[in-house]
């Protein structure tokens, strides 16, 4: 067995931090150049009430004493609206000062749901103090701080809304770019401190085209821009904005990354072949960017050849997919054990000990056609045999 090295520990923080979950209720306080009349009727649910935020329409329709359905429409692929609505109840209305608005869930799991949203008003100066809280259901730590993210760009989209008459989208787009550049530079110092600041930034780099891949994909689906974190001493993660609304797009978008990170490795190897200066820097940018790829291949949870496998196990297999999924992990452990590769006996661990729990696995998505199901498999086998060709390629230039 290799010696436990830092990335062990990392290793468990990462996959503690992915199943973690808590409650959460970020908050936010904005002054708004507006009255807290003014600010009161754009809050305010009433029957018949509809919202335009720029793309996106909310709809209001009360169904009973206090209750009311809020309904989202958000433009989808080939132009067809998606529709998201939740029931909510009026729990606690004081005109101009507070507003208290309640989920009901009527059976489902709290676990992901947005729970209650809390509004407090207070008259300040030449505007009004607004502060507003969420109160979530159990979310995965990533989750939480997203939603605080989400929480203060709607925040001032609102502030935009009442002071200009238009609601402000840049506020959430500054916002993810803030997160991004502060954990990306988080990470470089961390990854530096570990492994050296050179190495340390070509690692920043091509975890950037990697989750780059998995944003492009989320936009060529027809969703907004995605979120991007990155993990300090641990890696990056790209989040949609919207659910997936079929297997197909949830094994595109997580093929994409490593798909999209085959070019950054097939254009380190020009300088090799054109003798340019300097070739072997480019030939450790190949390196990291092909083997940190091909590790993400590995067919289990939650890298990204896991996440496409169970689509596709579920889609062959149904209800069985979860054994399936076990016992690979089984597999990917025992190769791991007889290589001497603890990092990859905790990845074929956490895929079992995730699957001995019943769970839904796509729950809601339109299920891959079988053709579909033919080129993810071939889209699954060619980037993998492309990342380990140009490894062995760099590797080889490198040992001359």
């Amino acid at each position: 067995m290799q010696q436990i090295g830092p990335e062990i520990p990392l290793t468990i923080i990462l996959l503690a931090l992915l199943a973690f979950r808590m409650r959460v209720r970020p908050r936010t306080s904005l002054f708004i150049k507006t009255t807290t009349e003014k600010l009161w009727q754009l809050l305010v649910p009433y029957d018949g009430k509809v919202d335009r935020w720029g793309q996106v329409t909310a709809s209001y329709r009360f169904v009973g004493e206090g209750s009311f359905v809020f309904e989202v429409s958000i433009p989808g692929q080939n132009g067809v609206p998606r529709l998201h609505s939740g029931r909510f109840q009026v729990a606690e209305t004081v005109p101009h000062e507070r507003l208290v608005l309640k989920r009901e869930l009527e059976g489902k799991s709290e676990n992901n749901e947005l729970l209650e949203i809390r509004y407090d008003f207070a008259a300040e100066g030449q505007g009004t103090r607004l502060k507003t809280s969420y109160l979530w259901g159990k979310r995965p730590f990533l989750a939480q701080l997203l939603a605080r993210a989400d929480l203060w760009g709607g925040a001032f989209r609102l502030k935009g809304l009442a002071e200009t008459g238009t609601p402000g989208d840049k506020a959430y787009w500054l916002i993810g770019a803030a997160v991004a550049l502060v954990t990306g530079l988080l990470s470089l110092a961390t990854f530096g401190l570990l492994l050296g600041f050179n190495i340390a930034a070509v690692l920043v780099l091509a975890l950037f085209i990697h989750e780059f891949g998995h944003l492009l994909a989320f936009r060529m689906m027809g969703q907004p821009w995605g979120r991007l974190i990155f993990l300090p001493f641990l890696g990056a993660i790209a989040v949609p904005r919207l659910p997936f609304e079929s297997q197909a797009q949830s094994v595109f978008a997580a093929l994409m990354g490593p798909g999209l990170s085959c070019l950054l490795a097939i254009g380190c190897t020009i300088p090799t072949f054109l003798g340019w200066p300097h070739a072997m820097a480019y030939s450790i940018i190949g390196v990291v960017t092909a083997g940190l790829n091909l590790f993400n291949m590995l067919p289990t949870e939650p890298l990204d050849g896991g996440i496409a496998l169970r689509s596709v196990l579920t889609k062959l297999v149904g209800k069985h997919a979860a054994l399936g999924l076990m016992t690979i992990g089984v597999v990917i452990a025992a190769i791991g054990f007889a290589m001497g590769q603890t990092v990859m006996i905790l990845f074929g661990g956490f895929a079992i000990v995730a699957n001995l729990k019943p769970r839904k696995i796509d729950s809601g998505l339109t299920p891959l056609t079988s053709l579909q199901v033919s080129i993810a498999f071939l889209g699954y086998v060619s980037i993998t045999a492309a990342h380990y060709t140009l490894l062995m390629r760099f590797l080889e230039q490198m040992g001359r």
